[in-house]
Order: C-alpha cells, then sequence, then structure tokens
C-alpha cells in the first residue's frame, strides 16, 4: 500500500499497553503520541460511554504545512492530468469502498451506534456519489464551455469561457455521516472529481472509520495513477482545524456541522490575507407546516413526523425540528405525535459532547416561562437521551431565541399559531434553513400561506413528505440562506455540488494549442 509515513499510536488495555504501528498515508513524518502535549484521540462506543481501540495524534502546526504543502504540489501535477485518470481514480475508490463495506460498517457501528443496516445504505450512497462524479466529468458538461465570435469592432475576436479547478481543498469531517458526509463523502468526490487535492481533518467521532476509509481512497488513487498527495488525512481539534483553514495555499473549505463551527470557519477564512470560500453546510431547524386539511388525520402526519424527528436517534441535519400548526389541532395533534415517539428508540447520540450539548440545551428550555417540555423514557447507559417534544405558543417562541436554535437529537418544537396571518409573519421572521415541508390541500389558504412564505428562506421545498431523505441527483438542492449555510447558491449534494471547486476563466484570442489540453481530450 502507498504510504508517505508511518504513524505510531498508543494503544491501552487495562493496565497493560503495547504500540501499535499503522501504515498511514497521509501525515507527514514519524509521531509518537509521547511527543504529544494533549490527549491523543480515540474511539468511545456511544452505547457504553467506553473508548476503545488505537489513538490518533493531533496533527502540529508544522504536519498541516507539510500537508497542505504536497497537496499544493500535487495541484500542480493534476493540470497536466487526463480526465479519463481523474474518473478512474474515484470509480476505483468507490469500488474499494464497496469491497469493504461489511468490515467499515461494523466498525462506523461501534463508534457511531448508528447501526448496520443504515451505515449500510450509506456507504452505498457515498460509492454512488463518487460514480456519480466520475461519469460526470467524463461527459465534461462540470467545465460549461462556452466559445462565442465577437462582431468587428469589438475589443476581441474570440472568447471561450470555462471552469478550472480551484486548487487545495480543505474537508472538515461530519460527526453524523461517517461515510457520505466525511472522508469519502460528497465533499472529497466533488473537489477531486474538479481536480482539486484534498486535506480532509477527520471527525474525533470516528477516527478509526475515517483513517481506514483513508487507507483506501490512498491506495485506489494510487493504482489510478493519480498524484501521490492528491488526497491526504489529517486528525486533530480546533487548533489543527484552524491551521489548516489558515495555511496560504489553501483554496477552499468544504464542512458540514454546527452554525458555531461553520461560522468560525468562515469568520477565520475572512481574516486571512487572501480570504478563501468557505462552503459550510450548517445548522437547520428544516420547519414543518400543517394545514387544518393535514389534520383531519392527524395520526398519519403525526406518525410519519415521529419516524422523521427520531431517524438516527435526531442527528440529521434535515430533521423536523419546529411544527408549526393552527391552534385548535395543537393538542390532538400532540397527543398523536407523543404516541408514536414513544414507540421509537434507543436514542443514543455520537460523543459525549453531543450528549451533554442536548441535555443542556433541554434544561435551557424547560426554564424559559410558558414553554411544556415532555420528555420520553431512555436507557440511561452510555450516549443515551429521552425523545423530547417542546409545546409552544407563537407569542413565546418570538420573544425567545433559544426556542429557535436548533436542538441536535431526537427533539422538536411545537409551536401553536391563531390564523394564518400569524403564520405569514412567522415565517416572515424566520432565517435560512436546508428545507421547508408543508402538507395540506392545496387550495388551503394555510398551504398557500406556507408554500410563498417558506420559498424565500429555505433551499429545498418538500410537499407532503418529510424532509430526511436527501436523494443524490441532479436536480437536488442541499443548501439554503444563512444561517443554514454560508453560501445560499451552493449545493453539497448532487453533481452541482461540483460548481463549489471550480472557477470560471475567459481566454480571449488565445489559440488552439494553447488552450488546457482537457477540451481536446473531451473534443469540447
Amino acid at each position: 500500500m502507498p504510504t508517505s509515513s508511518l504513524f505510531v499510536a498508543q494503544v491501552s488495555s487495562g493496565c497493560n499497553s503495547c504500540e501499535e504501528t499503522f501504515r498511514h498515508p497521509s501525515m507527514a513524518r514519524l509521531m509518537l503520541l509521547t511527543d504529544v502535549g494533549q490527549a491523543p484521540i480515540r474511539s468511545v462506543d456511544p452505547r457504553t460511554g467506553e473508548p476503545f481501540g488505537p489513538s490518533f495524534a493531533d496533527a502540529t502546526v508544522e504536519d498541516v504545512k507539510q500537508v497542505v504543502g504536497y497537496a499544493g504540489a500535487a495541484a500542480r501535477e493534476l493540470q497536466g492530468l487526463d480526465v479519463g485518470t481523474l474518473a478512474e481514480g474515484l470509480d476505483r475508490a468507490a469500488d474499494a469502498v464497496d469491497a469493504a463495506s461489511h468490515e467499515l460498517t461494523r466498525l462506523a457501528d461501534r463508534e457511531t451506534a448508528l447501526g448496520v443496516d443504515r451505515l449500510t445504505g450509506e456507504v452505498a450512497r457515498t460509492t454512488g456519489q463518487m460514480r456519480m462524479f466520475a461519469a460526470l466529468i467524463r461527459d465534461g458538461s462540470h467545465l460549461d464551455v462556452v466559445r462565442s465570435k465577437l462582431p468587428e469592432g469589438a475589443p476581441a475576436r474570440t472568447l471561450l469561457r470555462m471552469n478550472l479547478p480551484i486548487g487545495v481543498v480543505g474537508v472538515f469531517a461530519a460527526s453524523n455521516f461517517p461515510f457520505a458526509f466525511s472522508v469519502a463523502g460528497g465533499d472529497t468526490a466533488s473537489a477531486i472529481a474538479a481536480g482539486c487535492p484534498v486535506v480532509v481533518k477527520a471527525h474525533y467521532g470516528h477516527p478509526q472509520t475515517s483513517q481506514r476509509v483513508a487507507d483506501l481512497l490512498t491506495e485506489a488513487f494510487a493504482q489510478a495513477g493519480l498524484p501521490e498527495h492528491v488526497f491526504q488525512l489529517i486528525h486533530g481539534g480546533n487548533e489543527t482545524g484552524r491551521d489548516l483553514v489558515g495555511h496560504p495555499e489553501l483554496a477552499a473549505v468544504g464542512f458540514t456541522g454546527s452554525i458555531a463551527g461553520g461560522r468560525a470557519l468562515f469568520d477565520l477564512s475572512a481574516r486571512r490575507e487572501a480570504p478563501i470560500p468557505v462552503f459550510a453546510e450548517q445548522g437547520s431547524l428544516n420547519p414543518v407546516v400543517l394545514a387544518p386539511t393535514a389534520l383531519e388525520d392527524p395520526q398519519s402526519v403525526a406518525s410519519a413526523l415521529a419516524s422523521s424527528i427520531t431517524l438516527g436517534s435526531g442527528q440529521f441535519c434535515t430533521k423536523p425540528g419546529l411544527i408549526l400548526l393552527p391552534s385548535d389541532y395543537e393538542t390532538t395533534f400532540v397527543e398523536a405525535l407523543r404516541s408514536r415517539v414513544e414507540e421509537t428508540g434507543p436514542h443514543i447520540l455520537l460523543t459525549e459532547k453531543i450528549f451533554d450539548g442536548y441535555r443542556a440545551a433541554l434544561d435551557r428550555i424547560g426554564q424559559v416561562l410558558g414553554v411544556d417540555v415532555w420528555t420520553g423514557d431512555y436507557n440511561a447507559e452510555g450516549f443515551s437521551v429521552p425523545a423530547a417534544i417542546i409545546r409552544v405558543d407563537q407569542a413565546t417562541l418570538a420573544s425567545n431565541d433559544e426556542l429557535m436554535t436548533e436542538v441536535f437529537g431526537p427533539a422538536t418544537v411545537v409551536v401553536s399559531v391563531h390564523d394564518v396571518a400569524g403564520l405569514q409573519e412567522l415565517l416572515g421572521s424566520m432565517g435560512g434553513h436546508l428545507t421547508g415541508t408543508v402538507h395540506g390541500a392545496s387550495q388551503d389558504p394555510w398551504t398557500r400561506a406556507a408554500v410563498s412564505g417558506l420559498a424565500p428562506v429555505v433551499g429545498r421545498l418538500i410537499y407532503g413528505g418529510v424532509p430526511t431523505g436527501v436523494a443524490v441527483d441532479i436536480a437536488m438542492h442541499h443548501g439554503g440562506p444563512y444561517p443554514a449555510c454560508t453560501s445560499v447558491q451552493h449545493t453539497s449534494v448532487g453533481t452541482a455540488a461540483i460548481r463549489r471547486f471550480l472557477r470560471p476563466i475567459a481566454y480571449q484570442d488565445m489559440p488552439t494549442e494553447l488552450l488546457p489540453t482537457v477540451l481536446t481530450e473531451l473534443a469540447l
């Protein structure tokens, strides 16, 4: 297996310890944990709260400098690489991850408690994305080539506009999708397809899974003939992330996580001597509006929403976290929702930090005057938490920012609204969200007000369904106005995600032999 260095990890078991040496394709030097002045990263089983397996040291500032420097050299090598080789690298990577699916899903389940069945589907989605981008770049449509001949008297005779790779991309892996939004996820796949080297910062919640996937990708890319450092992985915390974003050779950032995390990276980028784009997918409440005509049968809609709220223990970026409905129907609907939620579980959160944050959020919300918090039963082992339904009226919601902040976990806020005018006022005061969902007959005034009110503040508007479940498709837009994302124009899912890591250039009166060779390769 190709490798640029060795990584030495200290493994502890009871009172005995041993050293395990791992082939680590992404670090730039031999590192011993005893050389690092902070606690190493280690997997924790969310079902028990117990650590297990090897430790991973934070990349130092010098490590980050070397890794991004290597990526910069790879970017220059990629300029002369044919599209077919890039596509083959993505296909080989997809094949390698698929072949290891059984091993990967069981390792990821122990690190995340997301369940083998769910994770098996996520692996398929991840490899499907890589093959999708491979097919896209073979076609060449991502280059968006436009040629024109100008009339006499114009300042040029011919113009050709096309897209070029933006440069080295730093990817911050997500906690809740250890495959599809992590090391081999959509950010990495779309950036590699664009011709950009990638440096991924692994998420501390699943370091072993991250490392194993990174090894598979490194070997697959090498077998396809891609430059040695086209893909690299680093482990670390906030300081490592700051070092990565601050490196002058980094050209863009892909991030999936919290509003606080995404905004911190965005602000850090803005303070650079040369600011770079940060494509951050952040928190979202994903409001759901239930019109009176949808509540004639409250059991049906309550069942669908209960499953969506608790899917993955409520740790989806598209979880319906805010449900708006007419006051007259609130009691009946909440009773139905509570009954359905009680049938779900256990609800095990990914990490201790998420676990602590969920409990603290419910404690704060429970102290707000006029708020009623119901919590279900739960198994108190590990990072297990109860589901929660938070009931509030529109006036209380409007006067408490805490209630308009995402609670990451199996909780939702149900808001009683008096009339259509109140609904329009509430939707008009909202910030951005990834999704908005509407249930109700098309001629229902509540339905029509919801569609017109949600469209300006969401990236995807759903009728009659649930927001969880994001189709990987050419027509998908997975994004939204701030604070859902830092870039309202871009998606992190679907073929259009590649546009984040491309930049346009116009060639004026350029001889054909001096144009990028990719135009000849693809006969564009």
